[in-house]
């Protein structure tokens, strides 16, 4: 579903047995979808009741729904960026206000990383007859559609995979029914060759769907009286605003060991910190650096600098960078390889004042730990004290800034 070796290996076995299928261009998938669609009204215009056509589909209109089903069932990219519909944002994509995504580098990022986990899970099946599933940690600066992407890969494995059960928890009441809305624009906006019969539909707090889909997602908050999950197992998880949550120690001893250990286990948890030496400054870190136990765990670190149409602004022609921005740069262009699989990041000018600018705004209203923490460019630099220490932020950034990497070196005792 998401490692493009595994996509590619699931359509041959459907090719072989006979299931014939023509992956489309991205628009020319929407195109044909929103002509299909114009079948579900009148010629007076209104919407036909659930299920009825102005006309009966012909031969070549059915084979493109059954090829275009078959390719969303096993390709979760060709479904996500051509059926899956969300608010867009007008600052990074051209799209309609609401429409499947252009995919930004963060989202690649995401499902390069869990294809990865997916061919180690079918490996580890294949020699152990044994597999956690898919964990993830996604430790983000703002805005990097973290949750968007995580909503979206829920929505998938309950459309195509029959008797999926779900589960999406958040920090309180709002949003949640936040996390509830977003689900219901995408259910409501799918081609009518895709959308399943919805039941029950629960107001922020559940959705199924009918025979023979028979998947269901629970929406529950953190502060609730009777804990996450308590009495479910859930084959696909998705935790949002961890680092907020006042109980997190329940994730790690009450809901992680109640989800199967099996290869459809898809589970996410993803947050910007809160500040030092909590459960997510604790658990990130044991995933990014694989210590006992957090093997298996993706880790997804998110610098700020990743989406490159996000965060940027117009660069006035007098602008010379000030001496923090520049040892920024040069923090950016030694620590990105590790978050952008070996590639050296050197920021646009564009990218550049915008930090610098964004940066002098928190700084003038003594914000710059908040600055930090959302747009941080390495992991340390998101982890800033909630409280004022007793280093100033400002030595403490340039420390973390001039620090080098370790390196190893030989020595030799003369005998």
């Amino acid at each position: 579903m998401y490692s493009p070796e595994i996509v590619t290996k699931r359509l041959f076995q459907a090719k072989k047995a006979g299931l014939q299928f023509q992956r489309l261009p991205r628009d020319k998938s929407i195109e044909i979808a929103s002509k299909l669609e114009q079948l579900r009204y009148g010629q007076d215009g209104r919407k036909l009741p659930e299920g009825q056509l102005r006309r009966v589909l012909n031969s070549a209109e059915q084979q493109h729904i059954e090829s275009e089903r078959l390719l969303s069932k096993v390709d979760f990219e060709y479904f996500f960026t051509r059926f899956y519909c969300l608010e867009t944002d007008p600052g990074v994509s051209d799209q309609p206000p609401i429409a499947p995504p252009v995919l930004l580098e963060s989202q690649r990022r995401y499902l390069s990383l869990i294809g990865r986990r997916e061919e180690e899970c079918h490996a580890e099946l294949a020699k152990y007859k044994f597999t956690e599933g898919i964990l993830a940690y996604f430790h983000k600066v703002r805005q990097v559609a973290a949750t968007a992407t995580a909503r979206a890969l829920t929505l998938h494995r309950m459309v195509f995979w029959p008797g999926t059960r779900a589960l999406a928890a958040t920090l309180d009441d709002d949003r949640k029914g936040e996390l509830f809305k977003r689900d219901h624009l995408a259910l409501d906006n799918l081609p009518f060759w895709l959308k399943p019969r919805i039941y029950p539909d629960v107001k922020d707090t559940e959705l199924g769907f009918e025979p023979p889909t028979s998947s269901r997602i629970s929406y529950q908050a953190e502060n609730q009286t009777s804990g996450i999950g308590v009495g479910s197992q859930n084959d696909v998880s998705h935790l949002t605003e961890v680092s907020l949550w006042k109980y997190p120690g329940r994730i790690r001893f009450s809901f992680v060991p109640s989800m199967p250990k099996a290869i459809t286990t898809l589970h996410i948890q993803e947050s910007t910190p809160d500040g030092k030496g909590d459960y997510w400054h604790e658990v990130t870190e044991s995933a990014r650096h694989k210590r006992r136990g957090y093997e298996s765990w993706i880790y997804a670190f998110i610098p700020w600098y990743m989406n490159v149409k996000k965060y940027r602004a117009n660069v006035p022609d007098s602008w010379r960078p000030e001496e923090h921005s520049l040892r920024h740069a040069e923090l950016v262009m030694r620590t990105s390889p590790e978050f952008m699989d070996g590639t050296h990041v050197e920021l646009s000018r564009e990218q550049l004042y915008w930090w610098e600018s964004t940066r002098a705004q928190h700084a003038r209203n003594g914000e710059l730990a908040t600055f930090l923490t959302n747009y941080a460019a390495t992991p340390e630099q998101s982890f800033q004290s909630p409280s004022q220490g007793a280093l100033p932020v400002e030595l403490i950034e340039v420390m973390e800034q001039e620090c080098k990497d370790p390196e190893c070196y030989d020595v030799e005792i003369a005998a």
